[in-house]
């Protein structure tokens, strides 16, 4: 009795030694990269407050979301976003209209100039999806622009939905990131465009050409 005993302990001792060397998994962060788009056209003298995006509760976190099928989702135990993925789109998104030059100015958050426009939406979907070929990231963007002065009309100036998707293999988390990059380049391009196009209409100037 007093032998079994202890070898009960000593199975245990064993046990929450072999516990105690297991090494935690390495966790690797990433973040969205790409060259700003190159948009070309005159320069307005308007102020672009850009607002902070807003995140599907399903999305809002560092977590690193992937589909699997209709309704289940997972996420990637050992990758995640360095930072919530709403952030990370508008700094990216705030820096291209900032780059473009085609504005007096471009704000990010409270500022001390007066806004003339406003640049503001929500990350609906950003997730990696499988398709026919394997996978792809899947982003999806709500945006808005509106006249925060008063002036004629309706101050809504455009109201879009901007969806990238580009293929990318499955379960491997840098080239999902990689793809996505890519697809919100892409988005960020579009966006430029039509929000020029409609800022410079409601100015009554010309469009982007």
């Amino acid at each position: 009795m007093r032998r079994a005993a202890l070898l009960l302990a000593l199975a245990g001792a064993l046990a929450g030694c072999l516990q105690l060397h297991v090494p935690a998994p390495t966790m690797h962060d990433y973040r969205l990269d790409y060259a700003p788009p190159q948009v070309e056209g005159r320069p307005l003298a308007v102020v672009l407050q850009i607002a902070p995006l807003a995140v599907a509760a399903m999305y809002d976190r560092e977590a690193i979301v992937y589909r699997e099928g209709t309704y289940s989702t997972g996420t990637y135990p050992d990758s995640r976003w360095s930072t919530n993925p709403g952030s990370m789109v508008t700094d990216l998104l705030a820096r291209d209209f900032s780059d473009s030059g085609l504005y007096r100015a471009v704000q990010l958050g409270p500022s001390l100039l007066a806004g003339d426009y406003h640049v503001g939406g929500e990350i609906e979907e950003i997730e990696e999806e499988p398709n026919a070929g394997g996978c792809a990231a899947h982003l999806r963007l709500r945006m808005l622009v509106a006249r925060l002065r008063r002036g004629k009309g309706d101050p809504v100036l455009l109201q879009h939905a901007y969806t990238g998707e580009e293929p990318c293999p499955c379960n491997q988390p840098r080239a999902l990131v990689a793809a996505m990059s890519q697809g919100l380049a892409k988005i960020s391009a579009q966006l430029q465009r039509e929000a020029y196009d409609a800022i410079a209409a409601d100015m009554g100037q010309g469009t982007l050409p």
